[in-house]
């Protein structure tokens, strides 16, 4: 037997093993997203205090749920640094006398990019009528 193979192939499992770790413990380019957020502009308009449309993000399950207006949605999603695409939205239908439901929906959907700062989250999307979506941390 000889004893050079056996530790070299202890080598290379250590390596996978360190590896893996590592990729395991680098942090989730979506943590930034990770939370509960309050819409504050839909488009180029402010939203109301009183009118509740939310964003819950959850990296670890990739998907996104919360309120709005009167009803409730939920999507998976994927994201990288700064980019970020949406599953198609699922959404009670309930009708709440206010067309910024639909108008959130159809945006959220077309999401192509983000950025976080601070406790302010800003979703660019390629909806011509609500272009820029705005957020703020939910404590």
């Amino acid at each position: 037997m000889n004893i050079f193979k056996y530790i070299k192939k202890a080598i290379v499992f250590s390596l996978v093993v360190f590896g893996l770790s590592w990729a395991l413990q680098s942090p989730s380019f979506a943590a930034g997203l990770e939370g509960n957020w309050k819409l504050t502009t839909l488009g180029d308009s402010p939203v109301p205090a009183e009118v509740q449309i939310t964003a819950n993000f959850d990296p670890s399950e990739h998907g996104i749920n919360g309120r709005v207006v009167c009803n409730q949605y939920f999507s998976g999603y994927e994201s990288t640094e700064d980019a970020i695409t949406l599953r198609p939205v699922i959404s009670t239908r309930a009708y709440c006398g206010d067309d910024r439901d639909y108008q959130y929906i159809r945006a959220i959907e077309l999401s192509k990019s983000y950025k976080v700062s601070d406790q302010e989250l800003t979703i660019n999307t390629n909806d011509p009528k609500a272009n820029v979506l705005k957020f703020v941390k939910v404590q």
